[in-house]
This record gives structure tokens, C-alpha cells and sequence, in this order.
């Protein structure tokens, strides 16, 4: 049995086993005629900034290039402005993906000696890499995503290379599918290290790590704004949220239906590329691509970007800016808040904020720059598919256009405004004011300053941080203090009381939240703090409401908790607040949210058995990242397999999304998801049965296995579709 299921592993990875052309009866037809498509000759990196658009009064500067960063997919910056890269140097060095398993990954310095904004020194920090992925610098070292590990790395003898290198977990991510692997490592303003596509959080604030779980997000690179809101985004999915803290989610399990968490943000998934955009996985489908041959809707979004910095014109703070590879583009998102609920809106009419000609230009993710600049982090790769994904279509366009050669390229870059020159290089390291850089109007610096104050823990800061915390003229500024006193064991009563009484919602809100140690003891100073909580549910902010539905839902058994809870949950005119009291309601009242109940197992043949089996080693390779280990799905990419009429219903159907995929909306289980599943035709016969099999009979479903030979009859019945499967198509199927 163990060797079948390797077989069939291998079978489903080995590049012998690639699409190479059209597979037998597909029939993948090009939709942009090929003297319509411009050449795409690999550029010098001053050529490539001839390529650009963008709005008038901004420019675009080269800050490193070939051979100083190679295949850059992450950066950070450091203290004192210098930028450590994540170089993922495997990833698809060639169509079948040959040799991505070889350690040529690195992590790399990058320094500017001489002041001009370019980078001219490069220093190799960590190699040996098997497809590294994420970065995040933590006390005075670095954490490195290279899944299955995640290392914290560090320098102890200053010559700029690591020397001790220690595991942190060895569950970060598992290589199988690349674009659905753990990243995006982030210190959040609540002195936790979140990521992408990794069901766990993690802190370092006394000089141990701590591990806590938390809900998956997707899927590549993430942001916080001003108030520690994460942002991400999922492929075809802009870009989605958390209106509220995950942490009250990690505590009722991964079932639950708390809403704001994974909220969609961005509805306009429309694209304007300035170039033809062939080279996309499924533009053979019919509305995949415009007339005019361009993308018409994301397809790769990812490096989600809220800008804090303080070069751009001042309406650029808060936006969110997003990287699409695909359409060789950065989309500028305009969010807009009321009631708790955030909003995007396209910056431009039928436009992106910037937009290349060149279409190796890949950029992958963005970073507010210390120096108050927008940076892009350019792959300059002619393949982004993965070949787990790549279809027959593709192949020949990357072929045609010789988009697999050269490797080893890639760009970093960043944006200004003629209005303002970019700041001056940060000197943090050895900064004996941190304090003072809390109220910075750059978000990197108040990040990076609260950051090493936690890490330092000098108590003698302690009577600076709660003046700042309760005087401040800058909201920023009290904001960063409070988390700074919380991450440093520094908060007490008074400075919680004041937070309370603040004049900004979302300081009051925070307070709420940072009382929630203090709640869980019965001292008298602590009834008082309670007492000022419990007033501010009649407070006219849906923050503020939000925010103390959460806290008394944690609170426990006391009857004026329980009592001011329902009251929100029956009486607050805020539409989140309700629903999050609500829930905390159910919880107090030992009314579990809806759990899976699990019912004896299918009793298959031992045939049968053997394609379950072999079914779920599929699964764990090609649909584990998106419908998770649980099968319940996740918000934004996949929805749940338990339970689900498509997964247990007609096999005619079933069948046909593996083979040729589907595009929403859809509705599972009287949900409306606007997915798009990609086709996994590459899978033979006896791997789609087994895979179908496996989620017909796992999870307490008791639907029959799936033969081979039905796989077969279908494949070939629909050999001639180029489009994915619509739900009203195949309610049509029995």
C-alpha cells in the first residue's frame, strides 16, 4: 500500500509526467492571434524602466538589479535601512520545474554606501536554501520561512553571514504546491508574528518563542495598517481583511463563523494591463481575456502593500497596493471605512497605478520603504505557474516566446513624488530616543521603534511610554505606546483607564482589548476598570462596539457581562457588532458553534480502500492548501468539502470540475462563493478516482468511490471544453 501511494506521489510531481503540448484531447486554443502578441525579449534593468506608466508626477527608480539580487520574492529592512532579500532561485528554473528542489535559495543584504538610493553591496546573510519564502527581523537576528522550517537566524560574530541558526517549528508549509505554501512572515502591532497559508502565530517579547494557533490566511504576502488590521489577498480575490482580531476566532476553534474575519474588501476585480497579456494559465477561456487580448481580471493578485509612508502625496497613506504578475501591473486601492466595515476602491478610472509593457516584469510584493517610498519587489521571471498548474495552453506560450529563459534575473524598486524627496536613511540600531520615533509619520519607523523597545525591554523607558500613552498629541503615537507597554509587561490600571477615555474610538477600542488580562481578577482596581468597560456600550463608534463584544464574549459567566451583551447583540445599530455579540452570546451559554459531527467511516473493499488511500495522498498534494486539512475550506480561496451536495452528489459532475475546473459564483452549503478552482486535467484517470474517492468517504460522508474507467468516459466525452464549468452548467449534469 505504501509503495502505491508514492507511486502515485510521484507520479503527480515527476516532471516526466508534465503537460508538454496539448495532452490527448485537449484542445486549448489560443484566442490572440500570434502577430497581435509583442515580443518579449528579457531586458537590462534601465531598459526596463523605459516600460513603465505611471501617474503623472511620480517616477520609478531602480534600486538593485541582476546579479546584486537574484529572483527576489521578499524583503525587509532593517534597522538602519539596509534590505534583506528572500532569493528563490528554484523556483521554476525551467518548464517541468527541473531541479527546484536543489538548495540555491538565499537570504541576502543589500547596502547603499554611498547614499544615493541604489544599492551597491551585497552581503550573502544565509544560503543554501531550498525555495525560501518569507523574512521577518526579529532580536537582532532573522526569521526564515524555508517550509517545512522556519529558522530563526543570526549573525553573532558581525561579519554579516549567519552563524547560529535555530529551528522555531518544522511544520511551516510542506513544498508540495509553491503557490500555496506558508509566507509572509509579519510583526503585527500586537507583538505577534503573523503569516500566510500557516495555521499558527508566534511571539518573542521575553527571549522565548511562543506558539499560538490562529486562523489560515491566503495567500501571498501581507499587511497591517495603522490599527494592526491585517490585509491579504487570494489569486482572482484583490484583496481581503480582518476587521477584528483573530485571536477571539483561535479560541473557538476552526468551525466557527465570527464574522469579520477574511471580510472581502475589494469588489471591482477588473484589471487594465497596457500590454496583451496572453501568457495567463486559462486565457484560452472565452472571458479570461478583452478583445484587445488584455487580462480583464486579476488572476495573481498577491503582495499586498498598505502604504504608511510619508514621500507619496498625503492621500496615498492608508491605501492598499496590489501586485499583479499576470497583468504585469500595481493595482492602488483607495479604502474607505464606515460602521467597522472597510471598502477598496480602484484609484483610477479603468487604469492601474502602475503598468509595464515588458511582460517579464513580475512583481510580487511591496513594502513601505523607510525613506517613506513605495518599493516593489520584481521577480523579472518569464514563468509564474507553477508546474503543478500549468496548462497545455501556457506551455506553448512560454514556448513560443522563450519566457523560460534567462534565470537568475530580478529588480527591486521604488516609487516617489516630485513633490518630496524620500527621508534619510534610518540609524534605529544604536537609537537612544526610540520613544520619540513612536510618533514618526512613517509607519515603518513607529513599527521598527516599538519592535526593538519590546525587544530591549529597558524598564526605564516605562515612565516615557505611559506619558506618551495618556498625554500624546499624536494618536499614532498612543497607540504604538500602549502596545509597546503591553508587549514589555508595562501596562497598569491608570494607563488602561485613560486609553478607555481617549478621544479616538480606535484607542478606545484597543484599550478594550488590552484590559482583557487585567478583567480575569477580582481586585478592586479591576472592578473599577470593568465598570468604565461595561459604559462604553452605549459608545456612538462601531469600533469601540466591535471591539467590547469580543471582550465580555471572553469574559465568562457574570450576569451584568451577559447582560450587556445580549443588549448589544439585540440593540447596536452596528451590523458587526451585533453578529460578534451574538456569537459571544452562544458561546457564554455553552451553545458550541457548529461543529462537524462525525459519523462511523464508509466501509470500502479492499480495493476501494486502496483508492482511498492513494486518493488522500492526491488530496494532501493538490487540495489540501486550498480546502485545508479538514476539508472546511477557507475564507476567500476555497470553500468547504464537508457537507457539501457538490462533493457527495452527482459523480458526473464531480468529475468534470477536476478535469476542466469552475468559476463562480457558486453556492455551497447556502453559501455564495466567488471562486475560480483551476483545472487539474494533469491528474491521470486512476489519481482524479482515487482523490475523489478519498473526499467522498472522509469526513463522515457515505457517498460511493469513483471508478476510473467513469474519469476515462468523461474526459473523453469532454475532451473538446475549453471553459471552466459554470454552477448553472452543471446543475444542468445528473
Amino acid at each position: 500500500m505504501l509503495l502505491r501511494i508514492l507511486f502515485i506521489i510521484w507520479m503527480a510531481v515527476s516532471p516526466a509526467h508534465a503537460q508538454r503540448g496539448d495532452k490527448k484531447g485537449e484542445h486549448q486554443v489560443a484566442r490572440v492571434p500570434r502577430g497581435k502578441i509583442p515580443p518579449a525579449p528579457p531586458l537590462s534593468a534601465e531598459a526596463a524602466l523605459t516600460t513603465f506608466k505611471l501617474p503623472a508626477g511620480f517616477r520609478i527608480e531602480l534600486v538593485a538589479s541582476e546579479p546584486l539580487v537574484e529572483m527576489p520574492v521578499a524583503l525587509a529592512f532593517d534597522p538602519d535601512g539596509r534590505i534583506w532579500v528572500v532569493e528563490m532561485r528554484g523556483f521554476m528554473p525551467n518548464l517541468d520545474g527541473t531541479g527546484e528542489e536543489e538548495p540555491v535559495g538565499k537570504v541576502v543584504i543589500l547596502e547603499d554606501t554611498d547614499g544615493d538610493g541604489r544599492m551597491d553591496k551585497r552581503t550573502v546573510f544565509l544560503d543554501g536554501l531550498v525555495m525560501p519564502r518569507a523574512i521577518c527581523l526579529v532580536r537582532d537576528g532573522a526569521l526564515v520561512g524555508e517550509p517545512p522550517n522556519l529558522w530563526f537566524c543570526r549573525d553573532v560574530d558581525g561579519d554579516g553571514q549567519c552563524d547560529e541558526k535555530t529551528a522555531v517549528a518544522s511544520d511551516f508549509g510542506n513544498r508540495k504546491s509553491p503557490e500555496h505554501d506558508a509566507n509572509g512572515l509579519l510583526w503585527a502591532q500586537d507583538n505577534w508574528i503573523y503569516s500566510l497559508y500557516h495555521p499558527n502565530r508566534y511571539r518573542n517579547t521575553t527571549g522565548k518563542w511562543e506558539r499560538q494557533p490562529t486562523i489560515n490566511r491566503v495567500q501571498w504576502g501581507l499587511s497591517q495598517d495603522d490599527f494592526g488590521r491585517l490585509f491579504y489577498t487570494a489569486n482572482s480575490d484583490p484583496l481581503r481583511g480582518d476587521l477584528i482580531p483573530s485571536c477571539y476566532a483561535d479560541k473557538r476553534g476552526l468551525t466557527n463563523k465570527l464574522k469579520g474575519l477574511g471580510a472581502k474588501i475589494a469588489q471591482d476585480l477588473s484589471v487594465w494591463p497596457i500590454r496583451v497579456t496572453p501568457g495567463v494559465n486559462r486565457a484560452y477561456e472565452p472571458n479570461q481575456l478583452r478583445r484587445d487580448g488584455t487580462l480583464a481580471t486579476f488572476t495573481a493578485a498577491c503582495g499586498t502593500c498598505i502604504y504608511r509612508g510619508d514621500a507619496l502625496p498625503g492621500d496615498f497613506y492608508g491605501n492598499a497596493f496590489v501586485c499583479e504578475p499576470a497583468a504585469n501591473l500595481v493595482r492602488r486601492n483607495v479604502l474607505s471605512e464606515k460602521d467597522g466595515i472597510i471598502t477598496a476602491t480602484n484609484a483610477y478610472n479603468k487604469a492601474e497605478f502602475l503598468a509595464s509593457t515588458d511582460e517579464r516584469f513580475r512583481p510580487v510584493n511591496a513594502y513601505t520603504g523607510p525613506d517613506g517610498a513605495l518599493y516593489v519587489v520584481d521577480m523579472y521571471h518569464g514563468i509564474i505557474q507553477h508546474r503543478l498548474y500549468v496548462t497545455s495552453y501556457l506551455r506553448k506560450q512560454i514556448e513560443e516566446r522563450g519566457l523560460d529563459k534567462p534565470q537568475n534575473q530580478g529588480r527591486i524598486y521604488r516609487i516617489v513624488h516630485q513633490s518630496k524627496a524620500p527621508g534619510p536613511k534610518p540609524a534605529l540600531s544604536k537609537a537612544s530616543t526610540l520613544v520619540k520615533a513612536l510618533s514618526h509619520p512613517n509607519g515603518w519607523w513607529r513599527d521598527t521603534a516599538q519592535r526593538l523597545l519590546v525587544e530591549r525591554a529597558d524598564g526605564s523607558v516605562l515612565p516615557a511610554l505611559k506619558t506618551l500613552a495618556t498625554g500624546g498629541t499624536n494618536m499614532h503615537a498612543r497607540l504604538h505606546a500602549l502596545w509597546t507597554l503591553e508587549g514589555m509587561a508595562g501596562l497598569d490600571v491608570p494607563t488602561l483607564k485613560a486609553g478607555l477615555e481617549d478621544k479616538q474610538p480606535k484607542i478606545r477600542a484597543a484599550a478594550i482589548r488590552l484590559s482583557e488580562p487585567f478583567l480575569r481578577n477580582s481586585k478592586p482596581e479591576t472592578n473599577a476598570l470593568l465598570e468604565t468597560i461595561l459604559k462604553l456600550k452605549n459608545d456612538m463608534h462601531a469600533e469601540v462596539q466591535i471591539q467590547l463584544a469580543l471582550t465580555l464574549g471572553e469574559m465568562g459567566q457574570d450576569a451584568e457581562i451577559k447582560t450587556t451583551l445580549s443588549d448589544l447583540a439585540r440593540n447596536s445599530r452596528f451590523t458587526l457588532a451585533r453578529d460578534v455579540a451574538a456569537f459571544g452570546v452562544a458561546s457564554l451559554e455553552s451553545v458550541k458553534p457548529t461543529e462537524l459531527v462525525t459519523p462511523p467511516p464508509l466501509a470500502l473493499s479492499a480495493e476501494e480502500q486502496k483508492h482511498f488511500d492513494a486518493g488522500k495522498a492526491v488530496y494532501e498534494m493538490t487540495c489540501l492548501a486550498c480546502h485545508q486539512p479538514h476539508g472546511l475550506g477557507q475564507e476567500g480561496l476555497a470553500p468547504p468539502l464537508v457537507g457539501s451536495h457538490w462533493t457527495t452528489g452527482s459523480v458526473q459532475r464531480l468529475v468534470r470540475i477536476v478535469i476542466h475546473g469552475m468559476r463562480g459564483p457558486v453556492t455551497v452549503n447556502k453559501q455564495v462563493f466567488e471562486l475560480d478552482m483551476p483545472p487539474l486535467a494533469v491528474l491521470d484517470d486512476e489519481q482524479i478516482a482515487a482523490v475523489l474517492t478519498y473526499v467522498r468517504a472522509e469526513w463522515g460522508h457515505k457517498a460511493s468511490p469513483v471508478d476510473p474507467a467513469t474519469v476515462k468516459k468523461i474526459r473523453e466525452m469532454t475532451a473538446h471544453r475549453e471553459d471552466a464549468w459554470t454552477e448553472a452548467e452543471l446543475l444542468k449534469i445528473e
